[in-house]
């Protein structure tokens, strides 16, 4: 009964404390944001040292949304079709999944910005495909073998939408 009591107090302190009006809360909870803003607009600004948030939502969902942006997904992504790994479910699961992001981000996507990010994607199709399509592959496979994939022009669609999205 104490350890219950004890919880439930410290329960309602923490909700008190996170529904708590004071302006200090309010002042710190501003200046963390503006912090995490200027550290994502930072961490992917371009080598000519541009900062400023993206205004187009789909360049801002590619290049700045989320602590491992979709950009830099990509990039990593890319790193491992290119080297030829044998991958793990793992591995695979966070392509197929970057497959699915960028598919959705096309929808969304106007014009010339939705061929980029299908080029951008697509070799994360084609290693998805590599195992969905296969009767003898399975996701769940522990070495999970996909063909050799060029990735270059996705690296260079990644470039294009940049430049695109800079201005």
């Amino acid at each position: 009964m104490r350890r219950t009591t004890l919880t439930a107090a410290l329960g309602l302190a923490l909700v008190l404390t996170g529904c708590s009006s004071d302006s200090g809360s309010e002042e710190n909870a501003t200046a963390a944001s503006e912090v995490g803003a200027t550290e994502e607009s930072s961490a992917t600004g371009d080598a000519a040292g541009e900062t400023a948030e993206m205004s187009d939502p789909v360049c801002a969902e590619f290049f700045q949304t989320g602590p491992v942006t979709l950009a830099e997904r990509a990039e990593a992504d890319r790193g491992v079709l290119e080297s030829g790994e044998v991958l793990d479910p793992a591995s695979w699961g966070e392509i197929n999944l970057l497959s699915q992001r960028l598919t959705s981000l096309t929808e969304d996507a106007s014009g010339d910005q939705g061929g980029l990010i299908e080029r951008i994607n697509a070799p994360f199709v084609e290693a998805s495909d590599a195992v969905l399509d296969d009767e003898d592959k399975s996701p769940t496979d522990a070495e999970i073998e996909v063909p050799e994939i060029d990735v270059t022009d996705s690296a260079a669609a990644q470039e294009e939408l940049q430049a695109s999205c800079a201005g």
